[in-house]
């Protein structure tokens, strides 16, 4: 077994505790999304368009980056888009400080 190999695995190892840790702790921290402010709006890949919850909620999209589950908005009514198809929508501010912004 070549020495880098070992090196790149364990810092892939390293890597994925650190997400695996840091995910829950960042949800926890993250109360239930407010009227005007960001949010994470966690939608299932086989639901409706993101982009269609998003709106009904009388929201818009923020961000540069489209991930498959989640989304970031700024929402009006954010139990609408719970009440749209969305698994969850959460307080951004927590991700927000994880992040470094």
């Amino acid at each position: 077994m070549r020495r880098s190999f070992v090196i790149d695995s364990c810092l892939a190892g390293f890597l994925a505790v650190q997400l695996l840790a840091t995910l829950p702790v960042t949800l926890m921290m993250s109360g239930p999304a407010k009227a005007g402010r960001p949010a994470l709006v966690l939608v299932p890949p086989w639901g409706a368009d993101p982009g269609r919850i998003i709106a009904a909620a009388g929201g818009r999209e923020i961000g540069l980056v489209v991930a498959p589950l989640a989304r970031l908005a700024v929402l009006e009514r954010p139990e609408d888009a719970v009440a749209g198809g969305a698994w969850a929508v959460l307080d951004a501010t927590a991700l927000a400080s994880i992040c470094g912004f």
